[in-house]
């Protein structure tokens, strides 16, 4: 088991959505392990004032109406800063999600979450690290045994081809059929405009899917931020996103 010499806070938080930056916590679970062995466990639902997305509810089945009479995030603000006291923080994906999400509630209400003295264990980065998403990683989990003369190209498709069909027969649920791998790796999205997903449909209207502007119109930015479209025409973008651009800007 894990050596601990001061409490440490394991947490996962569900939210409205996958934007850190916008969307909003509506539930936290945590569990605080002490050096003496003992621990707690802590558990609430909170009330976001911002709908809950279908796509968040379809994975975490918390629905607006669950959370309507809860708490608010500033209602139990010195719990959880009780809870997090001189303590380490734990979980899966806490670095990149769970941590800033948290520290971006707490900025709303102007409360500080200081995480620079705090050491983080985070099991996904274990993962990541001890299961490297190599092909040779690949090859030696689903075909077996070293895979030699890597990084020539025809031995690294071949090996893929290998790697494929030690998928399928490791993977009873695998589907079979181009068609249907396809949609297994890219599910369809009905709202989405480009490929990389930078555009996507919202009430039929055409908008931005990432950073700042997430969520916003393209005919609200052509009014009033047209400096931010002209960026995207001048930046890395796909010429679908482009075109798009050109089209509203006219």
């Amino acid at each position: 088991m894990l050596k601990i010499i001061k409490p440490i806070v394991f947490f996962d938080l569900e939210a409205t959505g996958l934007n850190v930056f916008e969307d909003r916590i509506i539930q936290i679970g945590a569990i605080k392990y002490f050096p003496d062995g003992s621990k707690t466990e802590h558990e609430w639902l909170i009330n976001p004032k911002i709908p809950i997305t279908d796509e968040a509810m379809e994975i975490h089945g918390i629905t607006n109406e669950m959370v309507k009479d809860k708490p608010t995030f500033g209602d139990i603000a010195q719990d959880l800063t009780q809870l997090f006291l001189d303590s380490d923080l734990g979980g899966y994906n806490i670095r990149y999600f769970d941590i800033p999400m948290l520290q971006n509630e707490f900025s709303r209400i102007e409360l500080p979450f200081d995480v620079e003295d705090r050491k983080i264990v985070d099991a996904m980065l274990i993962f990541k690290l001890k299961e490297p998403r190599t092909l040779a990683a690949a090859y030696k989990k689903y075909v077996g045994g070293e895979f030699e003369n890597a990084h020539n190209a025809i031995a690294d498709i071949k090996a893929s081809i290998d790697v494929l069909e030690g998928q399928m027969k490791m993977y009873n649920d695998l589907p079979t059929s181009v068609d249907e791998i396809h949609t297994f790796c890219f599910p369809e999205d009905p709202d989405k405009y480009d490929m990389e997903g930078k555009l996507r449909y919202i009430d039929g209207e055409l908008t931005i899917n990432f950073g700042k502007n997430r969520g916003r119109s393209l005919k609200e930015l052509a009014q009033k931020e047209k400096s931010y479209l002209l960026w995207i025409l001048n930046g890395s973008f796909s010429e679908k996103v482009k075109e798009a651009i050109q089209k509203i800007l006219k």
